[in-house]
């Protein structure tokens, strides 16, 4: 996994945010952390390619699309926020801090939100096979999720389409209810069990093939 910190060389200390501010408009949640004095804030211009993994650990505005060939971990050594002026194109998204995507976010698989202290806005539409948001203040609109599940009081509907296209080792106690022949009991998936797959290499969701969804 590429730590973004380690690229901090390539990019400008961004000691002006006003510009990026009146591009995110009045309505942007993500405007009040770009006039916090005390995040220090990096520039890149145009699009950034990431060929691996990585782990955000600084705050960081994109101007152009953000593509990383991998999943994008926002909380990995320190939290970070994450600003793309263009489209942002992952593996996989997992987010405790705070994203903001002017276009499009495309996922081939998970995007996660958590944690009611940040934010996750998309001013596009949101592409992923799944979307999973809890406790999280949220903007956005959806593309063509196989399966979403809201932030607060999501529909059971919701919950049991996740159960089914997500393996139950994803779950609190799913894989020994699975080793009992037994779905995981119906809620949100794990926000730490999924991080831990992901940075074992391991597949979140059922094969085609081989695990036979959920009841």
């Amino acid at each position: 996994m590429l730590n973004m910190s380690s690229w901090r060389a390539r990019f400008d200390r961004l000691a002006d945010t006003s510009e990026v501010v009146e591009r995110l408009g009045s309505r942007a949640n993500m405007a009040d952390y770009l006039r916090d004095t005390g995040i220090a804030w990096y520039h890149h211009a145009g699009h950034l390619v990431v060929p691996e993994d990585l782990g955000l650990d600084i705050a960081l505005v994109v101007d152009g699309d953000l593509i990383v060939h991998g999943f994008l971990d926002d909380y990995v050594t320190d939290i970070g926020m994450l600003v793309v002026l263009g489209d942002l194109v992952v593996r996989d998204l997992v987010s405790w801090g705070s994203v903001y995507v002017a276009g499009d976010l495309r996922a081939e698989g998970i995007v996660y939100g958590y944690y009611n202290d940040f934010t996750f806005e998309v001013e596009g539409k949101v592409h992923a096979r799944a979307l999973v948001l809890y406790d999280k203040s949220a903007s956005y609109r959806t593309g063509e999720p196989a399966v979403e599940v809201e932030s607060y009081l999501p529909p059971k509907a919701q919950l049991r389409a996740a159960r089914d296209i997500l393996v139950p080792q994803v779950y609190d106690g799913g894989a020994k209810r699975a080793r009992q022949g037994r779905p995981p009991k119906l809620g949100r998936p794990s926000y730490r069990r999924v991080c831990r797959r992901l940075r074992e290499g391991k597949p979140l969701f059922r094969s085609a093939a081989g695990d036979t969804p959920a009841p």
